[in-house]
């Protein structure tokens, strides 16, 4: 009776996991788990491995054992989402829940038949579930990484692993892959966070002051798409290997046996080492990125292109005495948003990377250019090198950095130490590589990480192999201004500045119901303010469909509305009445109030991009 109970909750609240166990019923081997009463009265359960008894639980007292357990765990604070990996009997979930009744919790059990044994010895009612998020059997990797997305997409706060010690010794596969998922997750959220915060503002500042010379240079992606295939191509990155290989990269420059493209800093190791490439490329939106190419500029070389990103830094551009050519970013909203072709077809954008090496792989392949041929990319320490000489702003590693570095294989086999930095780079390059059809990469970087989908090749094998005869062509990026669509750039405009005017009103109407909501909750009226809870979602839906936020003020705060948009079904599972209005009142004001600010702080930049705008389709 009890089985069928749970399972029948199961099936009302917790559908999939109902769903699933359903699907295995057959499969299930009842006879893994076994229960036995313990000396106090209580049960436990016990599984034959190796020969031998192990239980999940103490056999004497599983509750006194539970106890010590929740005493490793400090104060926990309200709100925090607690993950709660290995059932058994759920002794430990009982005892920390009373302790702490005010977290959120969610109950992870990777082995069918440990739910199946509690299914059919606790009553799932005994548990508080006001604050279940679910119930969740993990015996699949795509459940577990669905799992865990929704866990750290739904966490306001803090969260924590709680784990039944005994299960993860009993079970070290299911428990060693459900660790490194959660931790680089995790880990990922924490990244991508700072980087989205970091450069949040940057990408569209940038994009709106370049959005000038977009529509004054040619789209590189357009222009040249398809026109060197079967080319070969060196791709030259800063990493100190660089050093040993200037001489081989001077005689294929000099000999005309491959296109050369410098990304980031290796410009100035070739410029130190007179050695000019067919072009340089750059996309980093910090103000720092113009440094690249200071030497450049002093020297006031002009036979050196540059290929940019639409959202790098744009410090960069200014000044910069050789031609330039782009490429639409994925993180340019603006480009995105103003420009069509003039044929009607969509406009080619490369996907924003942590490296110009990946970004530059995605022209590179979109070109057609073959082999790639990858040079001073070692994305690894070399002794306490990061950078090739010439790169005048580098520094060494320090020992604190050597301390917390990560080992990887290298390209003999070896170990080689990097950081996450780098190795997140190596990890983006692989990605594109294996998604890209047909794509040939050939990795010459000595002592260089190991970079999966490439041969290592050294570069005086590939010369004497595959440079065998030249293959540049003069004048070989000409062409003329890409032709965006006017018209189409006209009505753009046209749309954006009544989304603009229309901004200003949206925002006088959210914070009057704001204040309205803020009354309402001070005088406890919370019938009324659940009514005005639902006019605020349709206002923020109203703003969320507002071109001008949606082009430039939102990507400006995309941190913020993440945090903000991810909070709302927390926000909405609050109980207490004071408490949920206080929260959403504070999160939408903070929320708005910086949106307010870069409203503000764009004006003169979005006058001046309107006035360019003006002035091109004329």
């Amino acid at each position: 009776m009890l089985l069928i109970d749970n399972i029948n909750i199961l099936k009302d609240i917790y559908y999939n996991t109902w769903n699933k166990i359903k699907s295995l019923e057959k499969s299930l081997n009842l006879s893994l788990i076994n229960v036995e009463n313990t000396r106090n009265g209580d049960k436990t359960l016990w599984i034959e491995k190796e020969g031998k008894k192990i239980y999940i639980h103490s056999r004497y007292n599983p509750i006194r054992e539970a106890e010590t357990l929740i005493e490793e765990y400090g104060d926990i604070e309200d709100n925090t989402t607690v993950v709660f990996y290995g059932i058994g009997l759920g002794y430990h979930i009982d005892l920390f829940l009373k302790k702490y009744p005010n977290v959120n919790y969610y109950i992870y059990e990777p082995v069918p038949e440990m739910l199946y044994a509690y299914l059919s010895n606790k009553s799932l009612k005994d548990l508080p579930n006001k604050n279940l998020m679910d119930i969740v059997l993990g015996n699949d990797r795509e459940t577990t990484t669905n799992f865990l997305n929704n866990v750290i997409k739904r966490t306001e706060k803090n969260t924590i692993l709680v784990e039944l010690p005994v299960h993860k010794q009993v079970f070290p596969e299911e428990y060693q892959e459900f660790s490194i998922l959660f931790k680089d997750m995790i880990k990922d959220k924490r990244r991508n966070l700072k980087i989205d915060f970091a450069f949040q503002e940057r990408w569209i500042l940038n994009s709106m002051i370049n959005f000038k010379e977009v529509l004054n240079t040619p789209n590189i992606l357009l222009e040249k798409k398809g026109m060197f295939k079967g080319k070969p191509v060196i791709l030259v990155a800063a990493g100190p290997s660089l050093n040993e290989e200037i001489e081989n990269v001077r005689h294929i420059k000099e000999n005309g046996l491959a296109y050369i493209f410098s990304v980031g800093s290796a410009i100035n190791t070739l410029i130190h080492h007179d050695i000019y490439p067919h072009a340089a490329c750059t996309y980093d939106p910090t103000v720092n990125n113009q440094k690249v190419f200071a030497k450049v500029k002093e020297k006031g070389i002009k036979d050196i292109p540059m290929i940019f990103g639409s959202s790098v830094g744009y410090e960069t551009l200014i000044g910069y005495p050789g031609n330039k050519y782009h490429m639409i970013t994925s993180q340019d909203t603006v480009s995105n948003y103003y420009l069509k072709n003039e044929d009607g077809s969509t406009i080619s954008i490369v996907q924003d990377a942590p490296s110009i090496a990946v970004v530059t792989l995605q022209l590179l392949y979109e070109m057609g250019f073959s082999p790639i041929i990858l040079v001073g990319q070692n994305l690894a320490y070399r002794g306490k090198e990061r950078h090739s000489e010439g790169v005048y702003y580098s520094r060494e590693v320090t020992e604190e950095e050597m301390k917390k570095g990560i080992w990887v294989k290298d390209v003999y086999g070896n170990e080689v130490l990097t950081n996450e930095g780098f190795n997140s780079m190596r990890q983006q390059m692989e990605h594109y590589i294996k998604n890209f059809p047909g794509i040939n990469v050939i990795n010459t970087t000595k002592g260089g990480a190991h970079i999966e989908g490439t041969s290592f090749v050294e570069l005086q094998t590939v010369i004497d192999e595959y440079l065998t005869e030249r293959v540049i062509e003069d004048n070989w990026l000409e062409g003329s201004k890409t032709q965006y669509d006017k018209e189409y750039i006209k009505n753009q405009s046209e749309k954006m500045d009544r989304a603009y005017k229309r901004s200003f009103k949206l925002m006088d109407e959210y914070y009057e119901l704001l204040s309205t909501i803020e009354s309402l909750i001070n005088n406890r009226n919370f019938k009324q303010a659940e009514n005005m809870y639902t006019k605020l979602d349709k206002i923020f839906k109203k703003i969320e469909q507002n071109d001008f936020f949606k082009t430039f003020i939102l990507p400006m705060n995309r941190t913020q509305y993440k945090i903000l948009a991810d909070s709302i079904d927390s926000l909405n599972e609050e109980k207490n009445p004071v408490e949920k209005g206080r929260r959403i009142v504070d999160s939408f004001r903070k929320f708005m109030d910086l949106c307010r600010r870069f409203i503000e702080g764009i004006e003169d930049i979005y006058r001046e991009m309107d006035s360019n705008i003006r002035e091109f389709i004329i």
